[in-house]
This record gives C-alpha cells, sequence and structure tokens, in this order.
C-alpha cells in the first residue's frame, strides 16, 4: 500500500457498544447549568450564517443533550451529479459536495452545544475525531470518493440489508438516547422502499432525501409557501429523529405555527426549571 492508498484506508465506524460505553458520548449536565453569552451570540451567529428559519431554529437546543457522530458514504456512487443543482461556477454539484455542505453545517451546530466536537467517520477512509470547525473538513472533502457502491453488505461483499435493519430496531437502547438519520442518497427505487418503511416503523429513525427532493415532499404536504432553506435541512437531520414535528414534515400535514424568516431574529436562554436553557426568539 503506497502513502496515497494508506489515505484511503478501510477504518470502520466504532460498534454500537463502544459509542454508548464512551464516556465521551455522555452528556455533563455539570459542564454548563445554562448556556452563556459566548454560547448565545454563537448560535445567533449561525442561524443568520446558515439562514435558519425561527420555527427550525428553536429546535436546536435538544441537541445539548446529544454527542454527534456522522458516518458518511464515501463510495463511487457519491460522484453521482444531484439533478440540475449546480454551483456558482455553473459546474454540476454531486452528492458529495451536498454531503459536505450538510457535515460543515452540521459540525458548526453541534460544536455550541458540545465543546469537545464531532466525530466523522467514512466507509472507506480514516475517521476524524473532535472535529470542531467546518473549516476543518476542507482536506477530507477535497479527496474524491472512490470505491464501491454503499449499499449495506456483509463481510463477504454480499447485500445484507437485514442486518442494518436488525441494529436499527434492536440495538439502539435505550431507545430515547440514540436517534439516527439516514440521508438518502440514491435512485433506486428498491432502496428508498424499504428505508421508507423503517421510516415508519423503526422508532427515533428519520429518513429524509437529498435538498431538493425533501423540500418537494414536504412542500407537497404543507404547501408550496412553506419555508425550508437548507439551513432548516440541516435542522431536521440533526433532530429529526427525536423531534416528531420535524419528523413528520414529510409524511403528514403539521401545525405551523407561521413565523417569518428574519436575519435580525434572535435567541435568549429560557429556564426549564431544572437548570438547563432552551431558546426564545424575540
Amino acid at each position: 500500500m503506497n502513502s496515497e492508498d494508506s489515505r484511503y484506508a478501510s477504518s470502520l465506524p466504532p460498534s454500537y457498544d463502544s459509542v454508548v460505553n464512551d464516556n465521551r458520548y455522555a452528556y455533563h449536565s455539570n459542564q454548563c447549568s445554562g448556556l452563556c453569552e459566548g454560547h448565545i451570540r454563537n448560535f445567533n451567529k449561525l442561524v443568520k450564517r446558515y439562514e435558519i428559519s425561527p420555527i427550525f431554529a428553536e429546535r436546536l437546543h435538544k441537541l445539548r443533550d446529544f454527542e454527534i457522530v456522522f458516518i458518511c458514504d464515501d463510495s463511487g456512487s457519491m460522484k453521482a451529479p444531484l439533478h440540475d443543482v449546480t454551483n456558482s461556477y455553473g459546474i454540476q454539484r454531486t452528492r458529495w459536495d451536498e454531503l459536505k455542505q450538510l457535515v460543515s453545517i452540521g459540525v458548526d451546530s453541534a460544536f455550541i452545544f458540545d465543546p469537545d466536537g464531532v466525530d466523522i467517520y467514512f466507509l472507506n477512509r480514516v475517521p476524524m475525531l473532535h472535529v470542531k470547525n467546518s473549516s476543518e473538513l476542507e482536506s477530507v472533502f477535497a479527496m474524491e470518493p472512490r470505491a464501491t457502491d454503499g449499499a449495506p453488505t456483509d463481510s463477504y461483499g454480499r447485500p445484507d440489508i437485514s442486518t442494518l435493519e436488525r441494529v436499527l430496531t434492536n440495538e439502539c437502547q435505550p431507545i430515547d438516547r440514540i436517534q439516527v438519520t439516514i440521508i438518502a442518497y440514491t435512485d433506486n427505487d428498491n432502496c428508498l422502499e424499504y428505508l421508507d418503511d423503517w421510516d415508519q416503523k423503526i422508532p427515533n429513525l428519520d429518513v429524509v432525501k437529498d435538498y431538493l427532493n425533501e423540500k418537494k415532499e414536504i412542500q407537497q404536504f404543507q404547501g408550496k409557501d412553506f419555508q425550508f432553506g437548507f439551513g432548516d435541512y440541516m435542522v431536521k437531520i440533526l433532530v429529526g429523529g427525536i423531534d416528531s414535528w420535524l419528523h413528520d414534515l414529510d409524511e403528514k400535514k403539521v401545525t405551523i405555527n407561521n413565523q417569518p424568516r428574519s436575519s435580525t431574529t434572535t435567541y435568549s436562554p429560557v429556564s426549564d426549571g431544572a437548570g438547563n436553557a432552551n431558546y426564545a426568539n424575540m
């Protein structure tokens, strides 16, 4: 193996037991009984930078109880183009480009609530641990995806959907402490069928599609005037597994508190009576 290949050396994501028993993944309430002014400023900057709607931003506080881990598909299929989407230079965007944008927002969002940073695992390359700023992602996402398809397989490379379903159903315990979001970058109808089935029957699992398809589905239920920017999309990915309102957006009509998008909206901590702070838009 040469030095270039070694950069793509396979490094499997952590096992369920290793994550659950690792004390880095436990929320320590004594770290901060509320949110200091610096956290509030950073939160407001995040909301403004990524144009997150108030109705979505107020749900981000739920991340304070969780450690966030990304498991990214870096297989060759991620080089596929995303519909007719192009970047500012007129170059067609790929699934890999959108994944980079998603993880970047996720890192910046999570760091506000978890100063240890985010752990990012890949299917075919070494992980990045304790990532605290999206700028740290430039080098790893500059390396193009390669190797096999990202479909679930066993150790012999044979399709193995049932094992993944079993893990999601039976091993994500306690059920209220482990939430999973699967982002389905695929045009395979068979794949979408079983993922949609899991979305309906597996607790604390949210399955979302790429941004444009997810927005299309949400507006089918909520109406064409429903605002759903890319920052809102990231909030759904981060919190949809534990927030029924977010989870149901692409499945049925939900009650919506119409709050206009505003770049001047600010958030202040409101005590929940237990020494913790939630967010309220002012």
